[in-house]
């Protein structure tokens, strides 16, 4: 199996969890409905979160390989991933920090959650995305 299949696996997995995140605290903050069981849908995100971060290192350990074979020599499309991915860890930084040890400034979590949910779509669409099509159409 090649890199690029195993990071586009992970990366199809890292999205669903992605999504799950975003829905689950979407619909827990977003909804003008009554919440179902909002502790549930909270520790939803919170798991959800975890197993965001967790998927996030092999990816990027794979990126950092793919970055060291190619140095200068990258695809304008790997560039862009390359300075999504890095806002990617910069917004994901920051949230952290904001929930854990800043819980002063809780009221942006949910647009650096929103934030991260669709530099997630993106940098998967240009890239898992991209690769995906490719194979699937044999071309």
């Amino acid at each position: 199996m090649s890199d690029y299949l195993v990071k586009s696996l992970i990366a199809v997995v890292f999205l669903g969890v992605a999504l799950t995140a975003f829905l689950s605290m979407m619909s827990l903050m977003g909804k003008a409905e009554p919440k179902r069981d909002p502790a549930r849908l909270r520790k939803l995100h919170r798991a959800a979160g975890y197993v965001y971060i967790a998927l996030l290192a092999p990816l990027t350990a794979f990126g950092v390989n793919f970055l060291i074979e190619n140095g200068d020599g990258l695809s304008v499309r790997g560039t862009f991933h390359f300075v999504l991915a890095m806002a990617l860890l910069a917004v994901l930084l920051l949230k952290f920090l904001t929930v854990k040890t800043h819980r002063q400034l809780l009221k942006h979590a949910p647009v650096l959650g929103m934030t991260l949910f669709s530099l997630t779509l993106v940098i998967f669409l240009i890239t898992a995305g991209f690769f995906l099509v490719k194979a699937f159409t044999g071309k």
